[in-house]
């Protein structure tokens, strides 16, 4: 019952949450990191350590946004792993949380209010011609929920409902907001390959081609609309409601059958079945600096080769243009939508209590705003493009320090999906059976200092970016969590002794050396 209302507001005034978490710096810049570090460069897939690389299964977790901070008793750890106290339930179990554990920033500006992540699904990698191709086949799902340019009122409406005191009674003019909600899955295919490799030079590129498919899409789009809370008298003034002076307003839901009618058949994947579709694509280029390249080459029957299990670079530059694409909504058998211009309407409590889906919430809305028929949908929601840039340096063995830098591509007013900026400095252990790392971020559109912790243990890797949002340190504005499990095959040293081998930097070569 409440759920509903809360739902209605978020799609009516344009506030909710957004996530996009992709980036992971405690895991992708990592030359162990497989088929995750394709999503920041596709060029990764070529001379990769590993000869085979399986993913089973990843997810994570993402929250931001510049106008409210959590001041929980709990933490945002206890609250995703369902340990927080019997101290803060009712008596059926169920979590409180009031309102006042949302402390607002209030000066006037427009807000944004940001979570969600995705889940990456079974997915390979593997390399051809002693690593100078690489190929990747990968899965997943995301959610990702934009809301952008929100007028501060709004905002307090979400935030703390129409029970707030202060915003009853006075009417807010030339209010407005975006929200874009998009739940996608992406079939994606990665080809890369070295295309300079002249001993302390080396260079390879790839490229990503996606096939998307549009799960569910919700979005409301206010523009200059103005509206006061009042008490509800048919509830004895207990309750109140939103007595709507103007509106202009698009807005649009997918039917919940959207989702049991998922068909992963050949037909179903690359027809129009599913709500929505399209195509997307990132682009990238990495380059490694290796002065000390004949440390890690041997002949082989006349052949200059390269130790296939070791990295080679001082340092590595890498950039890439990710997320270039649309997903197009049309199918009319899923989608709603609907644009209206009216004049003195009412929300009230009863028009959305008990609401059995998205059917019915689109209803109760139209009922509401009197907005007549649904118009037929057609309409266009870019990816999250974005330009992204590394830098990787090695200080010792398996010790490095990189460098991320990611910046959306999309304006606030687009259409669609939008990415988190944000840079980051992660020093890190790495090894091929384990690996530590500690990102530095400025998460949140460069906002919000994080320091994180992230690790990898044979095949399981976890981690966050913001461990003091995540454990409710200082009053946080923004968390992050993630999580997979997924491994490889490595690619093999030299085997004969005359083929650099033991290594230079072993322990036998150096006793040697010394006689």
């Amino acid at each position: 019952m409440y759920k509903s209302w809360v739902l209605i507001l978020v799609m009516i005034f344009g506030l909710t949450i957004k996530g996009l978490p992709q980036h992971l710096p405690g895991v992708s810049m990592s030359n162990f990191a497989g088929i995750h570090a394709l999503y920041h460069n596709p060029a990764f897939v070529a001379d990769s350590r590993y000869r085979l690389y399986v993913n089973v299964v990843g997810s994570q977790f993402y929250t931001a946004n510049n106008h409210v901070k959590y001041d929980a008793p709990y933490s945002f750890l206890s609250l995703i792993t369902n340990t927080v106290s019997d101290e803060y339930r009712n008596e059926r179990g169920a979590l409180l949380f009031p309102r006042r554990y949302l402390k607002e920033k209030l000066n006037g500006n427009f807000k944004y209010l940001n979570a969600g992540g995705d889940s990456r699904l079974p997915s390979i990698m593997f390399n051809l011609f002693q690593g100078k191709i690489g190929v990747g086949i990968s899965t997943r799902a995301r959610y990702i929920l934009n809301t952008t340019a929100v007028t501060e009122p709004l905002a307090r409406l979400i935030s703390k409902t129409t029970q707030l005191k202060d915003l009853q009674g006075p009417v807010f003019d030339n209010q407005s907001g975006k929200l874009h909600l998009n739940a996608t899955a992406e079939i994606a295919f990665t080809l890369g390959g070295v295309v300079v490799d002249n001993e302390t030079d080396f260079l390879k590129v790839g490229v990503t081609v996606k096939r998307l498919l549009g799960l569910y899409n919700a979005h409301a789009i206010i523009e200059n609309s103005s509206y006061n809370i009042l008490p509800d008298e048919t509830w004895e003034n207990r309750r109140q409601y939103i007595n709507v002076n103007e509106a202009h307003v698009k807005y649009a839901l997918t039917r919940d059958e959207a989702f049991s009618n998922i068909r992963p058949t050949p037909a179903w994947l690359l027809g129009n079945a599913a709500p929505g579709s399209g195509w997307g694509f990132d682009l990238g280029a990495v380059y490694e600096y290796r002065p000390d390249i004949n440390k890690f080459s041997y002949t082989e029957r006349g052949d200059r080769l390269r130790d296939a299990s070791k990295n080679k670079y001082l340092y590595r530059v890498a950039v890439s243009l990710t997320d270039i694409g649309r997903v197009h909504f049309n199918n009319p058998a899923y989608v709603l939508q609907q644009e209206t211009h009216t004049v003195n309407k009412e929300f009230r409590y009863d028009s959305f209590d008990k609401l059995g889906g998205s059917e019915e919430i689109f209803t109760a809305i139209n009922t509401s705003l009197d907005g007549g028929q649904p118009i037929a949908p057609n309409f266009k929601s870019v990816l999250p493009m974005a330009f992204q840039a590394s830098v990787d340096y090695y200080v010792k063995p398996n010790v490095y320090v990189s460098g991320l830098w990611v910046q959306n591509l999309i304006s606030q007013g687009a259409f669609g999906m939008k990415a988190e900026s944000v840079v980051s400095v992660t020093p890190r252990y790495e090894h091929r059976w384990y690996e530590i790392s500690v990102p530095l971020t400025l998460m949140n559109r460069y906002r919000s200092p994080a320091i994180g912790i992230a690790g990898r243990v044979g095949p399981l890797w976890i981690g966050t970016d913001h461990i003091t949002g995540l454990l409710n340190i200082g009053n946080p504005k923004s968390f992050n969590l993630y999580f997979g499990l997924s491994a490889g095959l490595f690619r093999k040293a030299p085997e004969s002794q005359n083929q650099c081998w033991p290594p230079r930097d072993s322990w036998i070569r150096r006793i040697f050396t010394k006689r």
